[in-house]
């Protein structure tokens, strides 16, 4: 009995290097296979508010983000959401900026055809808002003779999303997609007049054009 945990322990004890190896071996492939994804997007998008008291236009911008790679399957995306709206009184005067920041993670599924890459995916997250004047806002709210408070909570979004990504070059892609963006945060306007709370949807609609570049694709 001695002689065969002894032999056991042996055993265990040179297994370990090279599973911890094999693991090392794993981590860095999965690395540099990250790192080759990675790459820097050039975007122009215009967001459309379902609220006719929220505006919004066109916006321009760079982010980073992961190429599709080149096979069928399941995806695990994520995205860091920042956009700006604006709020405006039921007369169409403007008198403040929403602000969101959010992170989003969610599930989809790609397909590859060629040098072409589609997919489509649904992302939940939580977004960070804040709320600022803008304009006359006494004006506005017909607040003249007193003080104006506004206050904004924050909450949680859901994205469906669609996009497609065509590769001109291995390195250099146009990108299109659309997203849909629910999310209802509490914003509280409060004047000498009173409390006006629920008038702004936040919700929107969004679209994306632009060009990726990805420096280590092969």
């Amino acid at each position: 009995m001695k002689a065969l945990t002894f032999a056991a322990f042996t055993a265990l004890l040179l297994a370990a290097p090279s599973a911890a190896l094999a693991q090392q071996g794993f981590i860095k492939s999965n690395v540099a296979k990250l790192i080759r994804k990675v790459g820097v997007h050039g975007n122009a998008s215009v967001r459309a508010p379902v609220d006719r008291d929220v505006t919004e236009g066109r916006t321009y911008g760079i982010s980073i983000g992961l190429s599709p790679g080149e096979t069928n399957g399941w995806r695990y995306p994520f995205a860091l959401v920042f956009f700006n709206e604006h709020l405006q009184t039921p007369a169409g005067t403007r008198f403040a900026k929403l602000r969101s920041r959010a992170l989003l993670g969610g599930i989809g599924y790609g397909w590859h055809f060629g040098k072409l890459s589609t997919g489509i995916a649904l992302q939940a997250g939580y977004g960070i808002y804040s709320l600022r004047g803008e304009g006359d806002v006494f004006t506005a709210l017909d607040a003249a003779h007193g003080p104006v408070t506004m206050d904004v909570t924050d909450t949680w979004l859901l994205r469906p999303q669609l996009k497609a990504e065509y590769f001109l070059t291995r390195k250099i892609t146009v990108r299109v997609s659309g997203d849909y963006i629910l999310t209802h945060p509490d914003i509280v306007v409060i004047t000498p007049a009173g409390q006006l709370t629920k008038n702004w949807d936040a919700s929107n609609f969004h679209a994306n054009i632009g060009i990726g570049i990805y420096p280590f694709h092969k």
